[in-house]
């Protein structure tokens, strides 16, 4: 799946997670208090990244990268050194 955007090098597209809306109990969080989440789903990986490919969920550092939105939808353009573990 192409969404229009290749990483070049060593550089990982990750599609960002949303915070979650509620709480475990059910209570709805105001935007403002939802913390942002350090996961995301690859969507693409340049041709030098050797431990990740599209469609891995990972972890990366908190001010990795570079955001970006794509057709409404928020990415981050990190090294893959900044990637710090897969998701199972």
């Amino acid at each position: 799946m192409s969404i229009g955007i290749e990483p070049l090098g060593e550089m990982v597209l990750i599609e960002l997670e949303q915070a979650a809306e509620k709480t475990a109990s059910g209570f709805m969080l105001p935007e403002a208090a939802r913390e942002k989440m350090n996961v995301g789903t690859v969507v693409a990986a340049g041709p030098e990244s050797e431990h990740v490919k599209a469609g891995d969920k990972v972890v990366y550092k908190k001010y990795a990268g570079t955001e970006l939105t794509w057709e409404d939808t928020e990415y981050l353009l990190v090294k893959s050194e900044d990637l710090q573990a897969k998701v199972e």
